[in-house]
């Protein structure tokens, strides 16, 4: 093959002639589910976080009982952040790394494998009151090991040692996933392991959206005609990584305290300082990149929260759920719609169950830290969320769920551009 013919093919499939693998995302033969990585994952999230939530309010709301050796609440909060968080953060690895190594050919029989051992820590878990527990809490910790071995298979081939950060941050999320199982098995508090699990899942978002919403923001600007958004300070960039480290490490260790109440409130102000210089008033015409911008929001807003339930004047779980639903659950659910149409060349537009989602999911946010502060009317309030979060991943599978079952990426679309974790 001459260099002339050669520059002419798409960058994706040179990178795979390179490493003689299956083209990233153009697998043509088997289930349209197993042609890409992102696929099963993506739909796995969206699907288990209906069904863990209609668990949790049938638990909350009826005489079910399930996980009772686990611990019922132990349960809700594990299946949120290490079974519907981590299939959403595989799922968009499997999208991103790719475009660093010009590998990862994870397709097929191999795909389908990691998504059935993802699937088996669910049923493992629900099954904790009639099978051993070391063996079902074994199954739900070996997947993010063995995914991460995937990740380290690619690195190390590509020789890529700037990008090991998401590998770090898989496999601390293994560690906690470990100590969290450790702690409900002896029937210990878990809420340290809840927020050391958070705080990984907030500095991944909070690293990746340096580049990810400004990126997502100018495109849409550029295609619109738009101004596009002035050139990121790095200064500014490192600050808010570092003040939100430096809090949220605090915060896991001491949720109570000034150390942690002065941490917090530098990191709320850096943040909302990057969140200044990413808005344009043009963007509220774009409902998918308002979701996303909206949805880290809720990062500065559960920083402060936590602050105040560390002076006492708000309780401890409004932070967290500030954190986990707003900020996690709601970027989430922005990339996974962003994502899922990017990759598959589709746009939103006509797609009302899609843009209803995110509005859905941030005001069930808002209203399970209202449960919180309004205990007269906690029930009520906590049924509300959960019906909104139902809701609101119910119209994201409406419009998803035939994209990632049905529809393939043609062969001649060029792929999207790479997406870099800036986590330096």
């Amino acid at each position: 093959m001459d260099k002339n013919t050669y520059e002419k093919i798409p960058r994706e499939i040179t990178s795979q002639l390179r490493g003689h693998g299956t083209p990233r995302g153009l697998q043509q033969d088997g289930p349209v589910l197993l042609s890409y990585g992102f696929r099963p994952f993506f739909l796995g999230a969206g699907v288990w976080a209906i069904i863990a939530m209609i668990l949790w309010l049938a638990l909350l709301t009826q005489d079910f009982d399930f996980a009772h050796r686990y611990g019922q609440s132990n349960w809700h909060a594990h299946e949120l952040l290490f079974g519907f968080a981590t299939a959403a953060l595989v799922g968009y690895l499997m999208t991103t790394i790719p475009n660093w190594t010009g590998g990862f050919p994870l397709a097929g029989r191999p795909l389908a494998g990691l998504a059935l051992l993802w699937l088996a820590g669910r049923i493992a878990l629900l099954s904790v009151d009639h099978l051993p527990m070391l063996l079902c809490l074994s199954v739900d910790w070996l997947f993010l090991p063995i995914f991460a071995f995937f990740c380290a298979r690619e690195f190390r081939k590509s020789r890529r040692v700037l990008d090991l950060k998401p590998l770090a941050a898989l496999m601390l999320l293994s560690a906690f996933n470990a100590g969290f199982h450790a702690s409900a098995a002896t029937t210990t508090d878990t809420t340290f392991w809840v927020r050391a699990s958070l705080s990984i899942y907030v500095l991944l978002i909070t690293s990746t959206s340096a580049k990810l919403v400004p990126s997502f923001t100018n495109s849409w600007l550029a295609q619109s005609g738009k101004k596009r958004l002035e050139p990121a300070n790095r200064k500014i960039d490192r600050a808010v990584l570092l003040s939100t480290a430096v809090a949220l490490m605090i915060w896991t260790a001491a949720p109570h305290g000034a150390m942690t109440t002065i941490a917090t409130c530098i990191a709320t102000t850096c943040q909302l300082i990057r969140i200044k210089g990413w808005f344009s008033r043009f963007v509220l015409g774009a409902p998918l990149i308002l979701a996303l911008q909206l949805s880290y929001v809720f990062i500065p807003l559960g920083l402060f929260g936590v602050a105040a339930a560390s002076l006492g004047v708000m309780p401890d779980h409004a932070g967290l759920h500030l954190l986990g639903i707003g900020a996690v659950a709601g970027m989430i659910l922005a990339i996974m719609n962003r994502s899922i149409r990017l990759h598959i060349g589709r746009s939103e537009r006509g797609a009302v169950a899609l843009l209803l989602s995110s509005p859905c999911l941030l005001l069930a946010g808002l209203i399970r830290v209202a449960a919180d502060l309004l205990p007269e009317s906690y029930f009520l309030l906590i049924v509300a969320a959960g019906l909104l979060w139902i809701a609101g991943f119910t119209l994201f599978l409406i419009n998803a769920a035939p994209l990632l079952t049905r529809v393939r990426r043609q062969s001649n679309r060029q792929a999207p551009p790479p997406i870099r974790m800036n986590m330096r």
